[in-house]
């Protein structure tokens, strides 16, 4: 019996970013899966199997993982779903942009330059009036460590996102370390990113619904509740350049705001608390610190930051 073999637009789209010889292997390997659906190995859960791709076997193309599900619970009898496709190697080189239009060297060049000085007036804030916040800052990232990053997550890494870091590569695990408000968020580290982005991305293959986008492909986490724990956050859109938070009740939200926009704002709120809406500045033992605390004890420690 033949199987059919469901490749989802979202997974073609993947495809597409992940190098041109990408859909043609992937569609291949769907055609041997139709007549041999059990070609890849389990993966310990019932119904979910990975096949491997040899990139040398295909132009354009480098090696890959692709995982899927076949036949009950996950699929109806006879039906196979690609559920993930992750480059195991490094990906080919491609143009400068996925829409056929490059981007605009002098539009990068100011975002990039509204980053710096955003993060710049943020950094002196805190040098000046938190310094154990701002002892808490990790050092700049290379490109090349950025670069790795977008391997391993298989997406561009937008333009603003790639300016912050090569000013700050994420906080330190230690107290006083988140920066942002208005719950004391702390920047992820690198490995954090990619830890995070892994685990969203296989809970979206788990939980897949075409009705429901749980995690997109593009959507890059930068910080979270604190350097441990990651079970809430923000991320970066690398298709429309707008930020996202997540929670670890699978709520999804996108703003219409970018991580420019952000950054500037908290540059706002630092150097400006009077105007500030919400929570305000504050400190406590040399710490940024967002409130008026709701726990007593800390609320008494605490002092409003007035300028």
């Amino acid at each position: 019996m033949t199987v059919t073999v469901d490749i989802p637009d979202r997974i073609r789209d993947l495809c597409a970013r992940l190098g041109d010889g990408v859909p043609y292997a992937v569609k291949v390997l769907a055609r041997q899966l139709a007549d041999n659906p059990r070609l890849g190995k389990r993966t310990g859960r019932l119904g979910l199997y990975a096949a491997t791709i040899d990139g040398d076997t295909f132009d354009d193309c480098p090696p890959l993982t692709v995982r899927y599900a076949y036949g009950p619970p996950l699929t109806a009898e006879g039906q196979l779903q690609i559920r993930d496709v992750e480059a195991t190697g490094p990906l080919p080189a491609t143009s400068d942009a996925d829409d056929g239009q490059a981007p605009d060297p002098r539009l990068e060049q100011i975002t990039a330059r509204q980053v710096t000085e955003a993060w710049q007036r943020i950094s002196s804030w805190l040098e000046q009036n938190a310094p154990t916040s701002h002892e808490a800052l990790l050092p700049a990232a290379t490109e090349q460590d950025i670069d790795a990053v977008a391997r391993q997550l298989c997406v561009r890494v937008p333009v603003e996102l790639r300016a912050l870091w090569l000013l700050c590569a994420g906080n330190q695990d230690s107290p006083g370390a988140g920066i942002f408000p208005d719950h004391g968020w702390a920047l992820m580290p690198l490995d954090s990113v990619c830890a995070v982005y892994r685990r969203q991305s296989r809970w979206q293959q788990d939980h897949d619904d075409e009705e429901s986008w749980m995690w997109k492909p593009s959507w890059i986490p930068f910080c979270s509740w604190s350097v441990t724990d990651t079970s809430y956050g923000l991320f970066v859109d690398a298709e429309t350049g707008e930020v996202g938070h997540w929670d670890d009740t699978a709520v999804r939200t996108v703003e219409d705001k970018s991580l420019t926009m952000l950054l500037e704002e908290i540059a706002d709120r630092l150097e400006n608390p009077r105007l500030s809406p919400g929570c305000k500045p504050g400190l406590s033992g040399g710490k940024l610190v967002w409130g008026p605390p709701t726990d007593e004890s800390r609320a008494m420690l605490w002092q409003p930051f007035t300028g």
